[in-house]
């Protein structure tokens, strides 16, 4: 689980500062909005690579192995994105890359920890990391901007860190050829195959998947905006922006933690509604009440709120589908949730070169709305499907 844990760590600090760095880079490169936004779309060129091909790589060299070839492709985007400053078109294809790398680990780490006993507390800790990474990077990002230091050096922290969870996910993961079976499973499995037209077809798993898809995509939007939004809308200063943005990530990476004991209690489905509701108020607070400590205040608030729904989706997603088709499933619901942290912001970044970026706000409330529509349409947990 360690090794697991750096290598979110490192995603969820690459992810967070994309926010934090975007005025630099919209100054660097001369570009608009909308133009800026295509960083989200070749990220999500990324994911959807690595929806078809994560699970017959792990199917073919083995789960392990699949983890480590994602863990080094993210090494080469980074190095890529490091490297330079002068071609929009190339810093694209890094995030490209990227997309690829996150999306696989993401897929196959969901797909591990899903079967471990406790799954929602430790699928719950995994992607607080992540939560903690993305809360980090942006103070880290500006601090470097707003003291002359080009953007892109940057990127040399993620390879800084990506060479060592090279190394670490090596030694933890290189053995493993499949996932783990509960004892006295194998009898009720082994004659089971499932390939990816199986997943494909299945309901639960598109459900699930853009579920997912919104509630990354809310997320996203908000981590990847909130600081311009901070800037020219609530006209704070770039440090209080990055601080915003940081607040968010915080709020979901303590939620992440502490929250599963609370939806355990009062049970996975019905929690994710009252936490709904709440960040539905919050978000109209944040968009409403024309003032900075409020919408600071709301908009962490609304990270803790939203916190678990990711892990919860995950939790659910192992209860409910076959334990042969976890690695299929898993690579495709995470890729199909992540193309959200593209298709959504790339919409507010093209709306708000048109209306504006005070649109972020009420994008995000529709999504949280959309999100609890298709929470209702996620079948109820009668018992696991093996």
């Amino acid at each position: 689980m360690g090794a697991a844990f750096v290598a979110l760590f490192l995603a969820g600090w690459n992810g967070g500062a994309t926010g934090a760095l975007i005025p630099s880079i919209e100054q660097t490169f001369h570009i608009s909005y909308a133009r800026v936004a295509l960083l989200f779309i070749s990220t999500f060129g990324g994911y959807t690579v690595a929806a078809a091909g994560t699970g017959p790589l792990a199917r073919k060299i083995g789960f392990g192995r699949a983890l480590c070839v994602s863990v080094l492709i993210e090494l080469v985007g980074n190095i890529i994105n490091s490297s330079q400053q002068k071609s929009f078109g190339l810093m694209c294809f890094g995030y490209f890359v990227v997309g690829i790398a996150f999306a696989g680990q993401l897929g196959l780490f969901n797909a591990y920890f899903a079967v471990l006993r406790k799954p929602l507390l430790y699928t719950g800790v995994l992607h607080g990391i992540y939560g903690l990474g993305a809360f980090a990077s942006p103070q880290v990002a500006t601090a470097m901007v707003t003291h002359g230091v080009p953007f892109h050096f940057f990127y040399t922290t993620n390879v800084g860190m990506n060479i060592p969870v090279i190394a670490i996910v090596w030694f933890a993961f290189r053995k493993l050829q499949e996932l783990p079976r509960q004892p006295g499973e194998l009898a009720s499995t082994s004659s089971e195959t499932f390939g990816f037209r199986d997943t494909l077809k299945s309901r639960t798993v598109w459900t699930l998947a853009i579920f997912l898809m919104l509630y990354v995509g809310a997320e996203e939007s908000v981590g990847g905006w909130i600081v311009t939004y901070v800037l020219e809308v609530r006209k704070g200063s770039p440090e209080g922006a990055s601080w915003v943005a940081s607040s968010f990530y915080l709020g979901i990476a303590i939620g992440r933690i502490a929250l599963p004991i609370v939806n355990t209690f009062m049970g996975e489905r019905r929690a994710i509604f009252v936490y709904l509701a709440i960040a539905i108020g919050l978000e109209a607070i944040a968009w409403a009440v024309p003032v900075l400590a409020s919408t600071a205040i709301a908009t962490a608030l609304v990270g803790l709120a939203i916190s678990t729904f990711y892990t919860a989706a995950i939790t659910m997603g192992g209860r409910l589908l076959p334990r042969a088709m976890h690695a299929d499933a898993f690579s495709l619901m995470s890729s199909v949730g992540q193309s959200g942290s593209a298709l959504f912001p790339l919409l507010v970044g093209v709306i708000s070169s048109k209306k504006g970026i005070w649109v972020v706000e009420p994008t995000v409330l529709a999504l949280l709305g959309a999100q609890g529509a298709f929470w209702f349409l996620v079948p109820k947990v009668q018992r696991r499907v093996d």
